[in-house]
């Protein structure tokens, strides 16, 4: 990795910017999402720097996907970040991407979006934004539940919920109501019984009527009956 690292930094200041956003998204990021955090800082645009790290093989654009060559380069462009920077830098590219992205850009890019925004949630104090980004994860939550991920929808699910405050309940009831709703049919997803109880009861304990209770009482009865079987 060390050897990477110092092929990078003898890249222009561009390219060595490339590649570090890169690498917090993932192995591989698509051109038009790269555009809209890249194109806020390089007047330019992300372009030609880009062709310059495909020469040198630390990129391989495959249609309109760019990917790291190899998981240690990825590594060795991270490892440039400084760690007590990293949560501040995820932070900034979700929020660009947040601001910048279509509505239909938005929607194949939501994974990517949660992810970096709650990487920096502890960053983030207002209230209003973290309500949007509770909101968001629910999406994402959602949308992983429909793809059958349901472990991301988990993770998804319990971010937003870490986001609410004391009073959600009052403050944002419906989000409140649909964030622990989904959280325990996607543990009921991943055969995490135990955890359900807590989450149903929550539900139980704080939902206005009956009906809204009522998807927390037929979590908990497929759960029993599930350990049941089990057993």
């Amino acid at each position: 990795v060390q050897l990477l690292v110092e092929k990078i930094l003898q890249l222009p200041s561009a390219a060595r910017y490339i590649l570090q956003y890169l690498s917090c998204i993932g192995s591989s990021c698509h051109e038009s999402t790269l555009g809209l955090i890249t194109n806020q800082v390089l007047v330019s645009g992300p372009f030609p720097a880009l062709d310059l790290i495909i020469e040198e093989g630390l990129l391989i654009k495959e249609g309109a996907e760019y990917k790291f060559a190899h998981d240690q380069i990825q590594l060795a462009a991270y490892s440039l970040i400084p760690v007590n920077k990293r949560d501040c830098v995820h932070l900034q590219i979700g929020s660009m991407i947040l601001k910048h992205a279509s509505k239909e850009r938005m929607d194949s890019a939501i994974f990517i979006v949660a992810d970096q925004l709650n990487r920096g949630a502890k960053f983030i104090t207002d209230e209003d934004q973290k309500v949007k980004l509770a909101n968001l994860n629910l999406r994402a939550g959602e949308k992983a539940m429909s793809l059958g991920t349901f472990s991301s929808a988990v993770a998804y699910l319990k971010s937003g919920i870490a986001l609410l405050d004391m009073d959600s309940w009052a403050r944002t009831y419906n989000l409140s109501l649909q964030l622990h709703s989904s959280y325990a049919e996607s543990l009921y997803s991943i055969g995490q019984f135990s955890e359900i109880g807590q989450a149903a009861s929550k539900i139980i304990v704080s939902a206005k009527n009956i009906g809204d209770r009522l998807p927390a009482y037929l979590t908990l009865i497929k759960a029993v009956a599930a350990q049941k079987k089990v057993a």
